[in-house]
């Protein structure tokens, strides 16, 4: 028991994007103009620094669809100058599950966000952060007190030195990347499909019904990754999204997955930015987010 006291403890004190989010949103939840949700794919692509308008980028790795719009839910009333959300719609994502019941990241919200994930009432242990992932935290605290290696997190809880990956590692050499095995998603699944569209019309609705300027993205990938695409999921994916901005005229889009102005130095990997092709990227959607 005092072990697991310790563990909790020193977790508490290592910074984290969680961390820096929580701290935003607790100071400034009344200028915040901009909510961004998304994966891993987004947390490493907008940097809110680049961007005019306050933003809050609530995105973190393999988070969904249903963890954001529970996200979402549970931040409006305490954002009155919200006034656009971001969400991530990039290739697969319609046909990819959303994130379980059981999903780690459950306490990391209560705990940093006072947000209330679980759709039940929360009990005294749900926010506790070591027991619902070991490993992760293990990991962290072995990089803070042993490595004294943490990442270069600005203020609005973006890794600003987060550079290290498999392009980086192959010397962004374009034949060794372009023979690199690579790891993508090209499951079909109609069953999905339905379900997940379905599920993203009631968080277009719930944000129309609130006046709430919705923009959907998806972030540059690399050619060794579009090239990986399946190709009636990507069809699916852009046909959905044609439904959806005819029903709603004001949706707007920032599709840039094939787009010949980011360079292999802006990747981590294929389908993940560098803090250089973030800043490329968060100027084009500050640019979209002014054309109001």
């Amino acid at each position: 028991m005092l072990i697991a006291i310790a563990l909790e403890l020193l977790v508490g004190t290592i910074p984290s994007t969680y961390s820096f989010v929580g701290q935003q949103l607790e100071s400034e939840s009344d200028k915040i103009e901009v909510a961004v949700f998304g994966s891993s794919q987004i947390k490493n692509s907008v940097n809110p620094e680049y961007i005019e308008k306050k933003t809050l980028n609530i995105s973190s790795s393999a988070q969904h669809h249903n963890s954001d719009f529970l996200l979402l839910k549970g931040l409006v009333e305490r954002l009155p100058a919200l006034k656009t959300v971001v969400f991530e719609v990039s290739y697969g994502h319609f046909e990819i599950p959303h994130n379980t019941k059981y999903y780690w990241k459950k306490p990391v919200f209560l705990k940093y966000y006072g947000i209330n994930t679980f759709e039940r009432a929360v009990y005294p242990t749900d926010s506790l952060l070591y027991m619902s992932h070991p490993g992760f935290f293990t990991t962290q605290l072995f990089d803070k007190f042993v490595r004294d290696s943490m990442p270069a997190f600005n203020r609005f809880g973006f890794d600003t030195g987060n550079y290290d990956g498999r392009f980086k590692r192959l010397g962004f050499d374009l034949d060794s990347i372009m023979k690199d095995p690579i790891n993508i998603s090209r499951r079909e699944s109609a069953v999905i499909l339905k379900y997940n569209t379905a599920y993203f019309k009631e968080m277009l609705e719930f944000c129309h019904q609130r006046g709430l300027e919705v923009v959907i993205i998806s972030p540059p990938t690399f050619t060794n990754y579009n090239n990986k695409r399946d190709a009636a999921v990507l069809r699916r994916r852009d046909s959905v999204l044609a439904l959806f901005q005819a029903q709603y005229p004001n949706l707007k889009l920032l599709i840039a997955e094939t787009d010949s102005r980011y360079k292999v130095t802006d990747f981590r990997n294929g389908n993940h930015l560098n803090p250089d092709g973030a800043e490329k990227f968060s100027k084009q959607l500050d640019s979209l987010l002014k054309a109001n």
